[in-house]
Parts: structure tokens; C-alpha cells; sequence
């Protein structure tokens, strides 16, 4: 019986440390130079410049960027001949001091609130938590038993 609850225990032990690896999908993250796309889970992004729009797309969020190469810079001239000095220029009359301000205008009412969107899921528990919890069970029981016919 002894061997029995030591094989019991080991089994515990070992369910508990797999699960963390049983627990862990493994996300398609591929890049394609060729295709100029790369994903990750449910993300996606495209730089392929046909339509002239870059597109990314993460859940339900949808990015868009305009890919039209920029122009080119104008081509350099020779530097001009500075201009010739002049005779400095005589000082500005002084003006007249500034009005007061007027008053600000009252801030604009706030506009109402659109209806708040509800979070999508988080894909919920898994059997990993199960056999983590099973396991966590086994061990205890597997101890109050041995206990018991140590006694």
C-alpha cells in the first residue's frame, strides 16, 4: 500500500509540473518577405502597397496607412551671392498698450456618452487548471492518508 501512494504521489508531482506546458498553445507567428505579411495569433499585417493602403488587423481594431512613396527633394542650386548691405533700418514708432482681453467663452456642453462596447472573452479556463487542481487534491489526500496508517 505504501508503494501505491508513493506511485499516487509521483503521478500528482508529475501532472503538476507539466501542466504549465500542457497549458501553453503555441501562437502561429509567421513573417513572409515575399508576401510582404506577417501574423501572430489573430493579429495581422500587410505591407503589400497594391491598393496604395498598408493594412494591420489585431481582433477587431483595424489599422490603415497611406503608402504612396514621398516626392522627391528638389534638386540642390548654387548658393546666391549674398545680398549687398543696406542702411539699417530706423526704429518702429512705439505702439499703444494692448486692449484687456476679453472675457473666454463658456466651455461647449459635453456631448453624451455612446453606449460603452463590451469586452470580447478571454477564452476561459482550460484542462490545465483542472489537472493542477486534481493534482493539488491527490497530494493532499495522498498525505492525510499516509498519516492515517502511519499512526
Amino acid at each position: 500500500m505504501k508503494k501505491l501512494m508513493m506511485l499516487a504521489a509521483m503521478l500528482a508531482v508529475a501532472m503538476l509540473a507539466a501542466s504549465p506546458a500542457m497549458a501553453q498553445n503555441e501562437p502561429a507567428v509567421v513573417a513572409d518577405a515575399k508576401a510582404k505579411t506577417a501574423t501572430a495569433g489573430g493579429a495581422k499585417a500587410e505591407a503589400d502597397c497594391t491598393d496604395e493602403v498598408i493594412e494591420a488587423k489585431a481582433g477587431g481594431v483595424v489599422a490603415k496607412a497611406p503608402c504612396k512613396p514621398a516626392p522627391p527633394p528638389p534638386p540642390k542650386a548654387a548658393p546666391a551671392p549674398p545680398p549687398p548691405k543696406a542702411a539699417p533700418a530706423p526704429p518702429p514708432p512705439k505702439a499703444a498698450p494692448a486692449p484687456a482681453p476679453a472675457p473666454a467663452p463658456a466651455p461647449a456642453p459635453a456631448p453624451k456618452e455612446e453606449k460603452k462596447k463590451a469586452l470580447p472573452p478571454t477564452g476561459g479556463s482550460s484542462a490545465a487548471s483542472l489537472f493542477a487542481l486534481g493534482a493539488g487534491a491527490l497530494l493532499v489526500g495522498g498525505g492525510l492518508l499516509a498519516r492515517r496508517f502511519v499512526r
